[in-house]
């Protein structure tokens, strides 16, 4: 068992004076009047800026082995550099202690960014917002700025391709046309400027519009493309499982579709009714049976699939 022992003096004793030193790792200390090496650590809210060969006055709020615990610390001079400066702090009194480079703050820094980085990947809006902030200066601005011959061309493949696809989300039109993400929302913004596109928030996707679609519509009744990456593999069986019935052949049940899927009736009727208020299928009561088909919204998306599930091995 070890014991530590902290030792807590008075305010008055408390106070000391030390000299900044830095040991050959690299790591700052303060040495006292006899010579002896502490490692500083200040009071939250204090912030010590080292420079070698500076005094400082500290009050200490306790210590333990090897260890100041610093809860105030004043310049009283610079030893034996700059010793004008000196005299010059000392006329002013106790002389604020600036904020060093803190060695956790690349880490820390690194995290906001990816934090940010997966905020923006799943929500559409804020991703746009982030990119349009980060791509004021973009060489795009000059090369495919508006007037521009190259600028004007992928503007016309966006609009020509909102005209037959109106609503295709953020995601969906880069994957569709092979832009860039900033490419993309720079000429988005340009057609949303000319007043040739708008777009609307659906959740955490950013759908486009041409201004033939009636901009004071309600979300509810506007064009929704689903893309097929939006939905989950089983709801993609569940699809496929409709979708390749041969004709005259019964529709499957719910029961049979989680046989045939290899999971749950309960699984299988969630996804039943999502894929339902998606538009791609749509369900007729014969006698005791519900017969489920894709709609031309369902049959347009299972068409576009780049490779249709029967496929993968």
């Amino acid at each position: 068992m070890f014991a530590v022992l902290v030792v807590s003096a008075p305010a008055a004793a408390a106070d000391q004076e030390a000299t900044w030193v830095r040991t050959t790792p690299g790591v700052w200390m303060l040495e006292d009047s006899d010579g002896l090496l502490h490692e500083p650590q200040p009071q939250p809210g204090l912030f010590l800026s080292p420079v070698e060969g500076r005094t400082i006055g500290v009050a200490l709020a306790g210590a333990l082995e090897g260890t100041w615990l610093i809860e105030d610390a004043w310049s009283t001079g610079l030893g034996s550099q700059d010793n004008e400066e000196a005299g010059q702090e000392t006329e002013r009194g106790i002389t604020p202690i600036s904020v060093p480079a803190l060695p956790w703050a690349p880490a820390f820094m690194a995290i906001v960014l990816l934090s940010l980085a997966l905020v923006s990947a799943g929500d559409e809006p804020t991703r746009a917002k982030m990119v349009r902030s980060m791509g004021r200066f973009s060489q795009l601005r000059v090369s495919e700025g508006a007037g521009t011959l190259a600028g004007t061309y992928q503007r016309g493949r966006l609009e020509g391709f909102l005209t037959a696809h109106p609503g295709c989300h953020l995601s969906g039109i880069i994957r569709a046309l092979e832009m860039g993400n900033h490419q993309a929302v720079h000429h988005l913004r340009i057609l949303e400027i000319e007043g040739k596109v708008w777009c609307r928030r659906d959740g955490r996707l950013l759908r486009y519009y041409t201004s033939a679609v009636d901009r004071a519509a309600e979300t509810s009744s506007l064009p929704r493309p689903i893309d097929a990456s939006q939905l989950s593999d089983v709801a993609l069986m569940v699809l496929r499982s409709i979708a390749e019935q041969e004709g005259g052949e019964t529709p499957p049940t719910q029961r049979e579709l989680a046989s045939t899927i290899g999971t749950s009736q309960q699984l299988v009727g969630h996804h039943l009714k999502r894929l339902e208020s998606q538009g791609l299928i749509t369900r007729r009561r014969r006698g005791l049976r519900t017969n489920r088909e894709l709609t031309e919204e369902g049959m347009r998306l299972w068409s576009t699939l780049v490779e249709p599930l029967s496929l993968r091995p």
